[in-house]
């Protein structure tokens, strides 16, 4: 991978933060500015497709804590795409934290750069975390790779 142009990564770290805010309040009509409409979203347990499938998918998960993405690496592929690796963590009310990392798809569309996929990953959590034990499955082979 070759590195991301400033101006188009200061776009794609809009997209990643923009999503907990569309996300985390539940803002489901602006899914479009964060995702393709074709978008493939999956974690170690389940997949969707499009909008109306992550709406779905998130809306159902209760209780829900907002989460925070960071230590976002971004890299230019050859078929114009680019490639995010990020961590995320969430903070639960009884002042525990859960966390993982998503490994994104990026196309440049009309209306700017979109997560055309997503796959997410939990990590460092215990085997008795409310939202599952540990699942960090992603390395640096499967950044570089294609989805």
């Amino acid at each position: 991978m070759k590195p991301v142009l400033a101006h188009d990564g200061y776009a794609i770290l809009d997209v990643l933060a923009r999503y907990a805010h569309v996300i985390d309040n539940a803002d489901w009509d602006r899914l479009g500015t964060v995702f393709t409409s074709d978008v493939t979203f999956r974690g170690s347990r389940s997949a969707v497709q499009g909008w109306a499938g992550i709406a779905e998918m998130i809306g159902a998960v209760r209780p829900y804590y907002p989460h925070h993405t960071t230590d976002v690496l971004l890299g230019a592929r050859t078929d114009g795409t680019v490639r995010a690796w990020s961590k995320y963590f969430i903070v639960r009310d009884d002042g525990t934290a859960g966390s993982g990392d998503y490994l994104d798809t990026f196309v440049r569309t009309s209306g700017g750069w979109r997560i055309h996929t997503r796959r997410i990953s939990r990590g460092d959590r215990s085997p008795d975390d409310p939202g599952g034990a540990s699942e960090r499955t992603f390395t640096v082979e499967m950044w570089l790779s294609a989805d």
